[in-house]
């Protein structure tokens, strides 16, 4: 919190996330008070409307592919479930080709470099791709939507499988020691995955 003042400056503000922009509750899901804007005047006008909630403001990515990746178990690689080349707010576009193998290899590391740092053992992971770079722009989803009617009976019955496997595998297993989570754990990486961290689009 050293990092906050009174009042914001907010042309400060704008100068560094730039737009447009998204702004969107810090916690929160199926975008509910989640607005784009284009402009101070957009912002003050939609920030007025979120009441007492924690906002933050994202810098819009122009993206050409969207992928919602599916980690289970820190362990089994993130399932690529959906692309979208509309806007980020369009539920999930099914159907489309998956990335190419140099795209796909960068998802997948940075998707479980997020999961395991944050010690999520189930999570989805969202990428907007701009300039061929993936931005992770939605990376804590512990509790995420695997509705048949949203993901399809592919993906649905991948995701079931795959989370009753870790499932069993823990029970089997026997309790499993406490993690202690770190922020240096994501800033610098988990151990044992190579490369540098998974770029996270700012926010303020």
């Amino acid at each position: 919190m050293r990092n906050l003042i009174y009042p914001l400056n907010w042309e400060e503000v704008f100068a560094y996330v730039g737009f447009p922009a998204f702004l969107k509750p810090y916690a929160g899901g199926g975008w509910k008070h989640v607005y784009k804007v284009d402009s101070p005047e957009e912002f003050f006008e939609n920030y007025n409307r979120t009441g007492d909630l924690c906002m933050t403001l994202q810098h819009g990515v122009e993206f050409e592919d969207y992928y919602r990746c599916y980690v289970v178990g820190q362990e089994k690689g993130p399932h690529h479930e959906v692309r979208s080349e509309g806007s980020a707010h369009e539920r999930y576009v099914k159907g489309n080709p998956q990335p190419g193998p140099k795209l796909k290899e960068r998802i997948e590391k940075d998707a479980l470099a997020l999961c395991c740092a944050l010690g999520y053992d189930l999570n989805t992971v969202e990428f907007a791709v701009e300039g061929g770079v993936p931005y992770a722009i939605d990376f804590m989803n512990p509790a995420p939507d695997a509705e048949v009617t949203s993901v399809g009976q592919q993906n649905f019955e991948w995701i079931v499988e795959a989370v009753a496997e870790m499932a069993i595998q823990k029970a089997l297993g026997g309790e499993n020691p406490v993690q202690e989570l770190r922020w240096a754990a994501f800033l610098n990486g988990p151990k044992g995955l190579d490369g540098p961290a998974p770029k996270v689009r700012k926010k303020a």
